[in-house]
């Protein structure tokens, strides 16, 4: 078992990944759900030959565990594919802080899932979640395309929490490796049929880019989060995650020209604010 500090650095550090995965959606001009199958292809990949080759480790799952593994892998395939849809159609800081609000839905749902006590200042919360991605929307420039950013970014945000809560379930029987290697080949299986639907051409370039997103941003970002879910509270998790928004504006900023207004940073403060509050008042 992984001590905390290691845990916490896991957890960091895949929140850093996860943040600058957000900017592949500008990068690749593709749908999103091709960008989703890609990801996940060659994350599943790079995990089974380190499973089976490096670790010499068998990828043999119990049964009991295999549908609830192959159910988050429809999950992740959702989430990622609203995260970067989110993106497409409005912009890297409005997709990453729709998607921000995931804590306080952890708050709704963390109760349900495992029996705790639910804690009704997630109600209050709520509000100020969406008071903060309100002023963030810019509304003198109001279009369908940043109404329907927010939206998806904001079903993004919920199925991440189921994901991370349902993580939290089986990555005590499972090692972290396993549990993504999984989750990312039954996204990928999930995707097969609309890219055999709707096939595209990409470049050699384009291939690069997903290979390195699947490997680094995916396959290590993933068994990095997963890992840290062993000793980590769901909520403590959120408080890291609050963090992402931060290194992807920050990223969109100085790599895709992207602008910061006062009013996104303040909207943006109430957002990270609230969901610090919230996993220190239910952790």
């Amino acid at each position: 078992m992984p001590s905390y500090k290691q845990s916490l650095t896991s957890l960091h550090s895949a929140v850093l990944l996860f943040a600058l995965s957000g900017l592949f959606a500008k990068w690749l001009n593709m749908p999103a759900t091709h960008i989703v199958f890609g990801r996940a292809f060659f994350a599943a990949l790079t995990l089974a030959i380190f499973i089976l080759l490096i670790k010499r480790q068998s990828l043999y799952l119990a049964r009991s565990l295999l549908l609830p593994l192959m159910l988050t892998g429809i999950v992740l395939a959702f989430h990622w594919g609203s995260f970067f849809y989110a993106i497409q159609v409005s912009s890297v800081a409005i997709g990453l802080i729709t998607f921000a609000s995931f804590p306080v839905f952890v708050s709704f749902l963390e109760p349900i899932l495992f029996r705790e006590r639910f804690h009704y200042l997630a109600l209050v919360q709520a509000l100020f979640i969406i008071l903060g991605i309100y002023l963030i929307l810019p509304l003198n420039e109001m279009s369908i395309d940043i109404f329907s950013g927010a939206l998806w970014g904001g079903l993004s945000a919920f199925s991440f929490a189921l994901l991370t809560l349902l993580n939290r379930k089986f990555v005590a029987k499972v090692s972290a490796k396993k549990v993504a290697f999984y989750q990312n080949s039954c996204a990928s299986i999930c995707l097969l049929p609309i890219m055999i639907i709707n096939p595209i051409t990409i470049t050699s370039s384009q291939l690069t880019v997903l290979v390195i997103l699947g490997v680094i941003f995916t396959a290590v970002a993933h068994s990095l989060f997963n890992h840290s879910l062993k000793v980590v509270k769901a909520h403590t998790a959120s408080i890291a995650i609050s963090l992402e928004p931060i290194y992807g504006i920050v990223a969109a900023y100085f790599l895709l020209g992207e602008q910061i207004t006062m009013m996104m940073v303040f909207g943006g403060v109430i957002v990270i604010a609230t969901n610090v509050w919230a996993s220190k008042t239910i952790a």
